[in-house]
Formats: C-alpha cells, sequence, structure tokens
C-alpha cells in the first residue's frame, strides 16, 4: 500500500505532467521589494544613498542565485535596509528581511517562511555601486544580503523537495566561512547553543542532524497548502505536524535550537490563526512548549482573541 507522502507526490507529479504547458518559468527566483529607512542620519547624509532601494531590488530581481531557470512563481522577499548611522562612505545598519511561502503557488497567498532582523552590519556604500554575487569572496554589504537571500530560497525549496535547500544552504555557508575569516562577528563559529546569529541558523540548516525537522518543515508546508483548500483537513494534518515537531525537539535537541526559534518567529501567527478560538488545551499546551517566546499569542488565540 502507497503511504501518504507517496500518494501525495504521485498526485502532484500527474498534475505537473497535464498541467506543464501553463506552467510559468522565471530566470530568477525572486521578487524583491527592498526599502532603504534613512530616519536615524542627517538630511545631509542620504545623498549617497538615494539609489540604494533600487539599486538593490534590480540586483536581487536580476540574480540567479540557484543557476536554473525558477519554475512556478518567483519568491516574494522584502527587505528593508535601516541606515543607523554614517562616517564617511561607513554606514552602520540594519536589516529586516521577511520571505513568503505561497500556498499551492499561487500568487498573494501564504504566510512568511522566514522573517529576520538582523541588528549588527557594518558595510560601505557609493554612487553607482557594483553588486555582484560571489561566494569566493566576501563582501560587507552584498554577501550579507546574499547570504540571508540564499537561506529564504533554501527554505522555499525545502517545502517542495526533500532537502531541496541543501545547494543554496551550502552556498549561504560558505559566505558564513568567508565572513568568520574576515572576523565579522555575527560569522562567528563561536556561539551559544540556541543563540541566533548568521553563524548558528546556518550551522543547523547544513547539519545532518536536523535533516528530520527540515522533513517535518516540508509536512508543515504539506498541511498549510491543504489548509488553503480544506481548513479542516489542513487542521488536522497540522495537528500531526505539531505533535511530530514536539518529538523531534523532545529527542532530538539536546540544548535550545536557534533554526527552531526563527522558524517559529516567521509561522506564530499563522499558526495562532489556524486555530484561533480551538478548545484542545493540548494544541495550545504544544505551541506554548515548541514556541514559548510567543506563549502570550497562544494564550490569547485559545480565547478567540
Amino acid at each position: 500500500m502507497l503511504n501518504g507522502n507517496v500518494v501525495r507526490l504521485l498526485t502532484m507529479w500527474i498534475v505537473v505532467m497535464i498541467t506543464a504547458g501553463n506552467v510559468t518559468s522565471h530566470a530568477q527566483e525572486l521578487d524583491a521589494r527592498v526599502t532603504v529607512n534613512m530616519d536615524a542620519i542627517q538630511m545631509d547624509q542620504r545623498m549617497e544613498a538615494r539609489t540604494m532601494a533600487a539599486d538593490v531590488e534590480r540586483y536581487l530581481n536580476n540574480q540567479r542565485y540557484t543557476g536554473q531557470d525558477w519554475e512556478g512563481e518567483r519568491i516574494p522577499v522584502d527587505i528593508t535596509i535601516y541606515l543607523m548611522s554614517r562616517s564617511g562612505n561607513r554606514y552602520m545598519g540594519r536589516l529586516a528581511i521577511v520571505s513568503r511561502r505561497l500556498a499551492n503557488g499561487e500568487p498573494n497567498t501564504g504566510g512568511p517562511l522566514l522573517r529576520i532582523f538582523d541588528q549588527e552590519w557594518t558595510f560601505e556604500w557609493s554612487f553607482n555601486p557594483v553588486l555582484n554575487y560571489q561566494t569566493m569572496r566576501y563582501d560587507p554589504f552584498s554577501s550579507v544580503i546574499d547570504f540571508y537571500v540564499l537561506l529564504a530560497i533554501g527554505l522555499d525549496a525545502d517545502t517542495y523537495d526533500d532537502l531541496g535547500g541543501d545547494p543554496l544552504y551550502n552556498a549561504a555557508k560558505q559566505i558564513a566561512q568567508l565572513g568568520s575569516a574576515t572576523g565579522i562577528s555575527s560569522f562567528s563559529t563561536t556561539f551559544q547553543p540556541g543563540e541566533i546569529t548568521r553563524m548558528s541558523i546556518v550551522t543547523e540548516l547544513t547539519d545532518p542532524r536536523f535533516n528530520g525537522l527540515r522533513r517535518i518543515f516540508y509536512d508543515y508546508h504539506v498541511a498549510m497548502d491543504e489548509y488553503a483548500l480544506d481548513p479542516e483537513k489542513g487542521r488536522t494534518q497540522m495537528l500531526v505536524v505539531l505533535d511530530d515537531l514536539a518529538y523531534f525537539k523532545q529527542n532530538s535537541i539536546s540544548n535550545r535550537s536557534a533554526l527552531l526559534d526563527v522558524y517559529f518567529d516567521a509561522k506564530a501567527g499563522e499558526l495562532a490563526d489556524m486555530f484561533r478560538g480551538m478548545k484542545d488545551a493540548k494544541v495550545w499546551d504544544t505551541l506554548r512548549y515548541l514556541d514559548p517566546s510567543n506563549s502570550q499569542m497562544y494564550e490569547s488565540a485559545s480565547q478567540g482573541k
């Protein structure tokens, strides 16, 4: 007898074969929207950065990170660059990135998949920058953006293919290692268990011990796709996923996991909405166990608020 995953894969293959002529193919992977916030710097310091948003957006939307044509809709990614201070061409900045995973590949659907706010970023910027994607040389500006974009694409790929994000995570780790060799503290190989740093996240994503967790993330999005079509059935599937996540956390994570924390930072609101008002206490106990930092959100949702 075929198990559920095999049946689903066969069904998807049949649908793909039937609709192959209608599949959209893009050269690039991203639908990036970039905003630059300059509120923290003086008006006379903003001139050189006035085209930063357009320059970065153009770069991301024309770059091919996988080296292959991208099938289906591009991944929506919102990037906000906060310029906090400037000295000459040198800036202190912060970086917020939110990527979304589309439900069933439909535009304007789904929820966040990666949500990161990086508060430690120093780089140089000038007019007419040359932005290049490269994993063999570290650039203080583009390499940090490339690093997070690779994670975003990898996480998306993991939701469609078994460990499909491996090539993207390996490229991101290469950037991280270059950053570490350059002395960038957020790429340091020294971090506390569960501490969220650039290196800690990519280390877990490339650690075979976390492959099981990544496979559960795949199941999570099978449930989300089902939820978009049949909410009751999707909730039932998600309950199994939450139990699997709790089992993995209890039996396979000896310390706090940066990856699990980052994942739930993106997914907490989605899950609270899915189960809002549900009276089954076990659901909320499981969510609080998996994601204690958002316990208050789950408490409110359990009361239908």
